[in-house]
């Protein structure tokens, strides 16, 4: 099952009336009294961005590491030193969810981050849809599609650009075409942020998944 977090919300915003705080004056110079502060909450206004942020899965997926293993070409003697983490998204809103799997580790590492795919699953059989050579955690897929399927923001540094990539989905090409950007500072827009965990905090709390097949 998915696993939902909290709900991140944009900060309220503060609507005040011509003239600023404090005293006002009349017309006449007279003293009109203090202006009064409107505030406007997140469901009064529509323009406030709402992000869910979603951890990955936490239930071992022994058919899905032993797939990364192979599609990444793990040694036997590495794979107990790959992590991988895992969460649901249903990108094209067809009814079925993609899986978007992301693996890290000193022998898969690039420049930029570390390698993710975004997978189909029919009767245990994995079809990769894109394959992203380095990114970084976390994920945020988008509410705004492109060509029915929903963008996808994360942030990029350590190679050739820093900043967020967006990548836009191209039915000719996926999710890594020239109608992709990578933009210095992003909107803020709503959408399900996944791959949510803090990396570090894993690694030393040992809470994490590996490609390493589980012992008899």
């Amino acid at each position: 099952m998915k696993k939902y977090g909290c709900v991140i919300l944009g900060i309220a915003i503060l609507a005040l009336l011509p003239g600023g705080c404090g005293i006002r004056r009349t017309e006449s110079g007279e003293e009109a009294g203090p202006q009064e502060e409107h505030f406007l909450s997140a469901e009064e206004d529509e323009t406030v961005a709402v992000v869910r942020e979603e951890f990955s899965e936490t239930e071992p997926y022994p058919e899905l590491a032993a797939f990364l293993a192979d599609y990444y070409q793990i040694p036997a003697d590495e794979q107990a030193e790959i992590r991988y983490y895992y969460n649901y998204a249903d990108l094209n809103e067809d009814g079925t969810d993609e899986l978007f799997a992301f693996v890290i580790g000193d022998y898969v590492e690039v420049d930029n981050g570390n390698p993710a795919l975004i997978l189909t699953v029919e009767q245990a059989e994995f079809t990769v849809l894109e394959s992203f050579a380095g990114i970084h955690t976390p994920v945020l897929i988008m509410e705004e599609k492109e060509n029915g399927w929903h963008m996808i923001r994360y942030q990029e540094y350590g190679g050739e650009e820093d900043g967020y990539r967006i990548c836009r989905y191209n039915p000719e090409g996926g999710y890594q075409t020239d109608i992709t950007e990578v933009v210095e500072e992003p909107e803020a827009v709503s959408g399900t942020q996944i791959l949510s965990n803090n990396l570090i905090d894993d690694l030393d709390q040992g809470r994490y998944l590996t490609l390493a097949p589980a012992s008899e």
